[in-house]
């Protein structure tokens, strides 16, 4: 069932109310905050007070009162200053519409209109619009104000028997809804105060949006940990199983040392019989090695093979470990109904957003230079696109994935050959090829390294690079 609290059915009650009530007040403070969904207006007479505030924050409009002053926070904004220490001079509704109007002095008027998500209060001279709360609806300040009277469309169906009502039930998702008959739900309250029904149902509403947003927002969130670690896992699976279906390089060694008398100098592939499987075989070479400096070649990517299939099966036990948790933690989330459920979650979600990006990357340094490497793809991303200054020195291992590393620059300053050999140590290191004795690492300006459009994460083009052979280390 649909709530009535933005039926054009309540603000003729809700005017009434007000009318009655500040007629003579005046209008003793105006303010807004920065985000444009929360207005607060305080109206005084003598030592009476009512403060209304009006929050579009959950895309409709909801009314607070209170018979207490609210005083300006930090992070505020006056509005409608023409019309502080005004008399009220009355409240009316408009026919037929979602709004209704506070008329002060000297023609000038105030006028709530509650259209769900677009819902503002505009500020008349005369006909004409002076001020918007919400100054982002840009098209209110063409609205006149005599447009807001309306004829009747449709027989009114809504009837007041002088009893507000505010429900809530759960399913399918927990709703709250402001009446005027009785209903077969969960009530809240039951009063003839207009101002206390709509502080009631604007209190519960808030605060089941919030619960629903936090929900949806960490749902999203942990659905995507959840398809990244499921990536993780098939691309470790399938480097495993490429590397089980693949001849070994011990194997290819051997063919080779078998045959060193059939292999010419500077070719760049050989047709050799395998004896292990009893077929021929296409054995790709470097044609500036020799024949056994081809084969000790591939002796060397076995042993580097090996460190690169422990580290492949350390990474697929640990995605499978972070798939396991990921999916015991969204179907708790999925199954909670109150916010208290959800504050461990927001707070460690938030805690990340709020991490200064300097903080998220490891961070070594050496003869006065920061360094700093990505941790994982998107990491990388925020390292390189959003951290970087074009001046400083990018680098990544060559030819295979790994972490990107930054070498922060100094003004006037040249990158020293010691503190460019250090990084490249590192990005070897935390690399696929971390295993190897020795790995080319490129090295370029990061004002070369581009992220082309439709990239995965983690992945850039670098227009130009230079490179150096280097040990992995992270001494």
């Amino acid at each position: 069932m649909r709530s009535l609290h933005q039926h054009q059915s309540l603000f003729p009650l809700l005017a009434e109310e007000l009318n009655q009530l500040l007629v003579d007040f005046i209008l003793a403070d105006a303010f807004r905050n920065y985000a444009q969904n929360e207005l607060v207006l305080v109206f005084s007479k003598e030592s009476e007070i009512l403060s209304i505030q009006l929050n579009t924050s959950c895309k409709t409009g909801l009314f607070l009162f209170s018979e207490h002053p609210i005083s300006r926070d930090t992070g505020v904004f006056p509005v409608f200053k023409d019309l502080l220490g005004v008399e009220l001079k009355g409240v009316k509704a408009h026919e037929n519409n979602r709004s209704f109007q506070m008329d002060f002095g000297s023609d000038q008027s105030l006028v709530f209109k509650l259209y769900g998500p677009l819902s503002n209060v505009i500020y008349y001279q005369g006909n004409e619009c002076k001020q918007l709360f919400r100054s982002s609806i840009e098209n209110d300040k063409f609205l006149a104000l005599d447009s807001f009277h309306q004829e009747l469309v449709q027989p009114e169906k809504t009837g007041f028997a002088g009893v507000y009502y505010v429900y809530e039930w759960a399913e399918p998702k927990p709703q709250c809804i402001l009446s005027f008959e009785p209903l077969p739900y969960t009530l809240l309250l039951e009063t003839e105060s207009v101002f206390e029904a709509l502080n009631e149902f604007s209190k519960r509403y808030l605060q089941s949006y919030v619960f629903e947003e936090a929900k949806h927002k960490l749902i999203s969130q942990f659905k995507q940990k959840i398809r990244r670690e499921q990536g993780n896992i098939k691309g470790a699976e399938h480097f495993l199983k490429s590397v089980t279906e693949a001849v070994p390089y011990d194997e290819i060694g051997h063919i080779l040392m078998a045959n060193l008398h059939a292999i010419a100098a500077k070719e760049t592939s050989v047709k050799l019989f395998d004896f292990y499987r009893n077929t021929e075989i296409e054995i790709p070479l470097k044609k500036n090695l020799s024949a056994q400096d081809n084969a000790a070649y591939y002796y060397q990517k076995f042993k580097n093979r090996k460190n690169e299939i422990k580290i492949k099966e350390e990474q697929l036990e640990k995605a499978k470990l972070r798939l396991k948790e990921f999916e015991q933690q969204l179907e708790s989330i999925e199954k909670a109904q109150f916010l208290k459920e959800l504050r461990a979650w927001i707070k460690q979600e938030k805690q990340k957003d709020i991490t200064p990006l300097k903080e998220k990357f490891k961070r070594f340094e050496r003869d006065g230079f920061q360094i700093y490497v990505g941790k994982n793809a998107r990491n990388n991303d925020e390292l390189t696109l959003k951290f970087s200054h074009k001046d400083d020195l990018w680098l990544h291992a060559k030819g295979v994935s790994g972490s990107h590393v930054l070498i922060k620059h100094k003004f006037n300053e040249a990158f020293p050959m010691p503190v460019i050999m250090y990084a490249a140590a590192l990005a070897a290191h935390y690399s696929s090829s971390a295993g190897a004795e020795w790995v080319p690492v490129m090295y370029t300006p990061k004002k070369y390294v581009r992220k082309p459009k439709g990239a995965n994460p983690g992945q850039v083009s670098v227009e130009r690079y230079e490179s150096v052979l280097v040990q992995p280390q992270i001494n």
